[in-house]
């Protein structure tokens, strides 16, 4: 059992084991040539074109019931759901090399036994631990979403003799699933679905997590070198021993600017999803409804829960430790002893050092205040909601 927990809390298990279940490689062996990423053209095509049918269903059955809010809010649950999966994954295909060259300059520092090893293992750990409870929620919402709405119909076909099919889906399908076979068919379709959805939340969500671990993990590093140099300082030399901690600091921010490069239409998607994905999940439980899956809805809000946290907080996180490394360094540089050369020499870097750190989505910058803007904008889209539900369909 503890190889198990071992396995499963090794550096970027759970984000390898998911992108591996739609056809993708995380770690190509072969790095040099491009195109290695996606490995199973045909299982990838399935569950995209799978998902992109069901999406369809998905907006008929919207344009159908379109004067009924309550009906239109769910299936506007499922429908952003899918959106956000094919986007971010089509995001991800597209700038998987980019993606891949990230992950190994995340790592790179790591390599050898150095300054900041063991605290790096140690938050990975963590983080992998939070990837794999993610992935059980995603997990959980897949199979809920599938294996509720097929027991009741078993439940209800062995008690009453009547095959009559419940789903979770609000669609309008192109076929009769009240006939056993097609019914079979349309499941089996939507396990590919299900999959597609649960590994491309899990894959994309918690790499990006991963990765802004590893940003404040580098920061963290640079903090405990800069009291290296505080312990063994050189007032003799003329950079106060410092120009190779600036050289890695610099190494950091571009590092920083490739984060941005590869994540910004990703983390752009969610924030733009979000709003109105949190309104319809709240819609879902202030609303009246029949026939609701509320073992699926629970699931599904924690996920959606967790996907702010992720990309919020993980930000946040990086943000914090840049402002706290700057803070030091302005700290552990003797000021007053030195002369004004001296003075005028490390004023730029200090000045960059200054500038705030940030992990941006286009327009935002993702951080506490952006979370504090999505709920008080979901709140607003669920008042409004509520409201027409009231004015319209209840009277």
């Amino acid at each position: 059992m503890s190889k198990l927990i071992e396995v499963l809390l090794g550096n970027l298990w759970t984000q390898c084991f998911t992108f591996a279940r739609m056809g993708l490689d995380l770690q190509p062996h072969n790095k040099g040539k491009k195109g290695k990423v996606l490995r199973s053209p045909l299982l990838y095509g399935i569950m995209f074109l799978a998902t992109g049918f069901e999406l369809c269903t998905v907006c008929a059955f919207m344009v159908q019931h379109r004067n009924q809010i309550v009906l239109c809010s769910e299936a506007l649950m499922h429908g952003l759901q899918m959106i956000s999966s094919l986007l971010k994954m089509a995001i991800f295909l597209a700038k998987s090399h980019d993606l891949v060259a990230l992950i190994q300059l995340i790592q790179a520092p790591f390599a050898d036994e150095d300054i900041g090893v063991a605290e790096w293992r140690s938050q990975n750990r963590r983080g992998q631990l939070m990837a794999a409870i993610y992935f059980m929620m995603c997990a959980g919402t897949s199979v809920s979403f599938l294996l509720v709405p097929v027991a009741l119909t078993m439940l209800k076909y062995h008690s009453t003799g009547e095959f009559a099919p419940v789903s979770s889906f609000r669609v309008i399908l192109p076929y009769d699933v009240t006939q056993p076979h097609i019914y079979a068919m349309d499941c089996c379709l939507m396990v590919f679905v299900l999959t597609f959805f649960c590994c491309s939340t899990t894959g994309v969500d918690t790499l990006y997590g991963w990765c802004a671990l590893g940003l404040s993990s580098q920061y963290r590093r640079l903090g405990k070198q800069l009291m290296r140099i505080q312990e063994h300082s050189e007032p003799s030399r003329y950079d106060l021993g410092l120009s190779g901690l600036f050289a890695e600091h610099a190494r950091l921010l571009r590092l920083v600017r490739h984060f941005n490069a590869s994540f910004t239409e990703i983390a752009f998607v969610e924030v733009l999803v979000i709003c109105v994905l949190y309104c319809s999940v709240i819609c879902q439980y202030i609303m009246p409804h029949t026939d609701q899956n509320f073992a699926f809805l629970g699931f599904f809000s924690m996920v959606v829960t967790t996907q702010l946290c992720i990309y919020l907080f993980g930000a946040e996180q990086v943000r914090l430790e840049a402002e706290g490394f700057s803070r030091e360094l302005y700290e552990v540089i003797p000021w007053q002893k030195l002369s004004p050369q001296h003075r005028r020499l490390l004023l730029f870097p200090l000045q960059r050092a200054q500038r705030e750190t940030v992990l941006g989505a286009y327009f935002w910058e993702l951080g506490r205040p952006l979370l504090v803007w999505i709920f008080r904008t979901a709140g607003s889209f669920t008042t409004l909601l509520n409201a027409l539900y009231a004015k319209y369909e209840t009277s």
